[in-house]
């Protein structure tokens, strides 16, 4: 009878990214602040476990909770026929590399100003205004 021995290779090969990244991060009712990410695989991981989704935003992507997420999350900004609740990060991926990429200094202060007059304005409705 013969044994028949395999060899343990990874079906998934390491990501060749580890460097850290620069991207904007805001949260909900906040402005956008510049953030570093150290460890990108944490990120990668939610993304394939469909925790997050990755949304195309003008040549950047937003990197947002899921759409599916059951959890009760607040409005952040508005985009074309889409909303993105809670917290969402913004990034450069390389489309060849498939790779996480730091946004540049330019990218920063454009898509800061445009993230912020996007975002969800919270109105208080007096009990004046709810009579009418």
């Amino acid at each position: 009878m013969r044994c028949l021995v395999l060899k343990k290779k990874n079906i998934i090969p390491k990501t060749q990214n580890t460097n850290s990244i620069r991207v904007l991060y805001k949260k909900v009712g906040q402005t956008p602040k510049v953030k570093i990410i150290n460890n990108i695989y944490k990120l990668k991981k939610a993304i394939i476990q469909k925790k997050l989704d990755i949304v195309p935003y003008e040549k950047l992507f937003i990197i947002c909770h899921s759409n599916k997420s059951k959890l009760p999350m607040r409005p952040n900004i508005f985009l074309p026929l889409r909303r993105i609740i809670g917290d969402l990060v913004v990034v450069n991926i390389d489309k060849k590399s498939r790779e996480f990429q730091s946004i540049s200094q330019e990218d920063i202060i454009w898509f800061s100003k445009d993230l912020t007059s996007k975002s969800a304005k919270i109105i208080k409705i007096n009990s004046q205004q709810k009579k009418s």
